[in-house]
């Protein structure tokens, strides 16, 4: 395989700024507002270098919720590890990072409630959003799948990604409360609340344990 030249690496580079200046932007003035020159603007470069990596502002808006969702996946590949291989931590650990538990996160958050309403408009970015929560589905479907293998969830296997899509739903409703105005609905609370009716709905035994709790379970 070619190895990237220097021009290959100052283009990709340009390309990566271009697609966090426009996240940033989504967040900061809201999705009706986004220019793409105030996009060039905040990524360092020129308009025609943005056309030049993006020819649409929907090209661009796709791209985006792409790059936004590869971040956001290798976190949580890091959060999964840090919580080790039980299935009840590992649980707690993928759906805290479905709510906004951290300052990156409430930024995609905000990100992704901009453009949820594309979504609604705009096929192709629908189409880019739903394989992402297919992804997460998946992901929840496969922890929740090893929790009943081993034990730990009460739940016929049947029923899991039913459980899992509905525990994503959850954190969905409550996290756009946790970053209202206000805010609607305290981080903790919600944290609870999902600890509450996850184990519910998984069968375990009692709630699942609080993210920081199941870090500390890990490392014991």
């Amino acid at each position: 395989m070619k190895e990237p030249n220097r021009r290959d690496l100052a283009a990709e580079e340009a390309r990566n700024r271009i697609l966090v200046a426009a996240a940033d932007c989504i967040v900061r003035d809201g999705l009706v507002n986004v220019r793409m020159a105030g996009i060039a603007r905040a990524a360092g470069v020129s308009s025609g270098l943005v056309h030049y990596h993006f020819a649409t502002k929907e090209q661009l808006f796709i791209e985006v919720l792409s790059h936004s969702s590869a971040v956001s996946n290798a976190l949580t590949e890091q959060a999964l590890e840090r919580a080790g291989t039980q299935p009840a931590q590992r649980l707690s650990a993928f759906l805290d990072r479905c709510l906004p538990s951290d300052e990156l996160l409430t930024h995609d958050w905000r990100l992704w409630q901009e453009l949820d309403l594309l979504c609604l408009r705009q096929p192709a970015l629908a189409k880019v959003g739903a394989d992402v929560y297919e992804t997460i589905y998946a992901s929840v479907t496969d922890i929740i799948t090893a929790g009943i293998e081993s034990g730990v969830f009460d739940l016929e296997p049947a029923a899991a990604r039913s459980v899992a899509e509905t525990a994503v739903g959850l954190c969905d409703g409550l996290g756009a409360r946790v970053v209202a105005p206000g805010p609607d609905l305290p981080l903790d609370v919600a944290r609870s609340m999902v600890a509450d009716a996850v184990g519910r709905l998984v069968g375990h035994d009692g709630p699942l344990p609080r993210p920081d709790q199941a870090l500390l379970e890990a490392g014991a």
